[in-house]
């Protein structure tokens, strides 16, 4: 009987696709997991229990929404909550106006917007296009219908009409590039594209084709490819139903506005976003997730996919956004929304190799996502005391639990208040860093059992790794399916509490500390004996309260 010590110095390749389950000839086997649920994987090769979601407000009406982000510079950025017939903006976290819009419930994830400055340009097929303005101050905002001159027109049979109209339908994406506003497809010509003439926003005029003037192209392909999003990337980049493309001239004009057919795998309704150097993009399936990448050694674009060894996390994505490092985080982070309401997260560092996919889930369904500059922002669908609502939350770092709150109160204090969201419904407490007894809010507060500073009454959430099965190259062959038995493992855990292994609790407060006062988070080695033999020896790391965990990784001691 054999006995080794295998380590795993890294979980940077996330969760991997129960497909993967005996590809021992892969390096992502071993830094990978089985499950990563509400955990994200770090760029260094640990992973961590995800933040906590911040109660910001109930959407209006408790109507489903979508959001969107408004950044006019790094300091003044806004969130905008698109409900029914309405638009909520919101100012770090603080509501600043209403504004009355047209787009129905039905309608919210078929809208597509840009920016430009103080401006947001706002697109739906069955609506002329609005433009969304800031005023002079973070409550002052209007929507209007833009007036569009010199409107593009085509010969339907009957003579010369306008492209554009209620009959024909409006344009569906739009984007700034090179000095004009594009808008891409419309229902009576999905894959057509139509530039203004240069920095002449509104103003279709394609006149005599000058090199300034409006632009007219459309896809010549051998299928009606309905243009989906048009992104201003590296080149103008158009993505249709049934594959992708760009316009690589410089600068584009009417006489060079040459629309090269680069792959032709399609994309849904979620748009496009800019990650670590590449647009990346949910295909028409939306069962994978691909990169659009520029290649100098094939002077194209590539849309290799990012989501192969976790297809299985992607349950047709309804949004899509994108946080990129921070000064508390150097990974990126995309965030993909699925249609059952769980939440795919991909983190990605191509310089350092990294590429891993988690899942997060929350006592609820997650229905949308925005990310403003470092603020990420959820609109989650949650039942609470037997009653269906609707909350936008924000991620918070400092916090363990969902749809949270945190009191700061003025000096050591039993009665918690501001907690009407959770009326009724059994909720976690963390009280000066320490778990207190599940409290049940009524009227908007609680009274803890002793006095407290700083409180946080949240929903649970439970964390869940399970490496992939243990496997070590013997002389006389592979273990990965003989009978195993773990002895012992070795966490290296950072800053955490509350671990257990294996269903073994992580022993992470020594004898001699006082019993008063709140456990402080333990950093290092443990060692923790285990039993019991089976053919796939695996670990599982769980924690059931809300306390920070880090895992640096695990020495795994087995015998075979």
């Amino acid at each position: 009987m054999a006995k080794v010590i295998t380590l795993q110095t890294s979980f940077v390749s996330g969760v991997l696709d129960p497909r993967l389950a005996s590809r021992t000839d892969i390096k992502h086997f071993y830094q990978g997991a089985e499950v990563a649920e509400n955990v994200v994987t770090m760029p260094q090769g640990g992973i961590k229990r995800r933040p906590g979601l911040k109660y910001i407000a109930n959407t209006a009406s408790n109507n489903k929404a979508r959001l969107a982000s408004f950044a006019f510079n790094v300091e003044q950025t806004y969130l905008m909550v698109f409900t029914n017939l309405s638009v909520a903006v919101y100012k770090d976290g603080v509501h600043q106006a209403n504004v009355t819009t047209p787009y129905t419930t039905a309608q919210l994830f078929e809208l597509s917007w840009t920016q430009s400055a103080d401006t947001m340009i706002l697109v739906h097929k069955d609506h002329a296009p609005r433009k969304l303005v800031r005023g002079g101050s973070h409550t002052s905002w209007t929507l209007s219908t833009i007036s569009l001159s010199n409107i593009p027109q085509f010969n339907y049979g009957s003579g010369n009409v306008d492209v554009w109209s209620n009959a024909k339908g409006w344009p569906k994406s739009a984007t700034f590039f090179q000095g004009r506003l594009w808008f891409g497809g419309s229902l009576s010509r999905p894959q057509t594209l139509w530039g203004s003439k240069t920095n002449d926003f509104f103003n279709f005029d394609v006149g005599t084709s000058l090199d300034d003037e409006g632009i007219d192209v459309t896809l010549d392909t051998d299928q009606v490819n309905a243009i989906t999003a048009v992104y201003s990337g590296r080149h103008l980049q158009i993505f249709t139903t049934g594959g992708e493309f760009s316009m690589q001239d410089s600068p584009i004009t009417p006489s060079k506005s040459a629309v090269r057919r680069e792959t032709l795998f399609g994309s849904g309704a979620v748009p496009p976003k800019n990650i670590d150097g590449a647009v990346i993009f949910v295909d028409r399936t939306g069962k994978s997730v691909r990169e659009f990448l520029f290649s100098y050694n094939e002077d194209s674009y590539t849309a290799g996919t990012v989501s192969l060894l976790a297809s299985h996390l992607l349950n047709a994505p309804v949004d899509m956004d994108v946080l990129k490092g921070t000064a508390n985080d150097d990974a990126n982070y995309v965030y993909f929304v699925n249609g059952d309401g769980t939440v795919g997260v991909y983190n990605t560092l191509r310089s350092q190799e990294v590429s891993g996919w988690t899942k997060w889930t929350t006592s609820g369904e997650i229905e949308s996502v925005a990310v403003v500059v470092d603020d990420v922002y959820f609109v989650v669908k949650r039942t609470i005391n037997g009653s269906v609502v609707r909350f936008l939350e924000q991620l918070d770092s400092s916090t363990y639990t969902d749809a949270n709150k945190t009191v700061v109160l003025g000096s050591p204090g039993t009665a918690v208040t501001g907690l009407a969201h959770l009326n009724g419904q059994e909720s976690r407490v963390r009280a000066d860093g320490e778990v207190r007894a599940n409290a049940t809010p009524g009227s908007g507060s609680i009274t803890l059992a002793e006095t407290a500073t700083n409180v946080e009454v949240g929903l649970d959430y439970t964390t869940t790794v399970t490496t992939m099965p243990i496997n070590m190259d013997f002389q006389d062959g592979p273990t990965l399916t003989r009978k195993k038995r773990i002895v012992k493992v070795v966490p290296n855990v950072y800053e955490s509490l509350g671990i257990s292994i294996n269903g073994d609790r992580f022993i992470d407060r020594n004898f001699g500390l006082s019993l008063d006062s709140a456990p402080t988070a333990y950093t290092g080695l443990k060692e923790m004996y285990l039993l019991g033999w089976t053919e796939l020896a695996q670990v599982t790391i769980t924690q059931t309260d809300p306390t920070p965990m880090t895992v640096l990784g695990l020495a795994i001691e087995v015998e075979a």
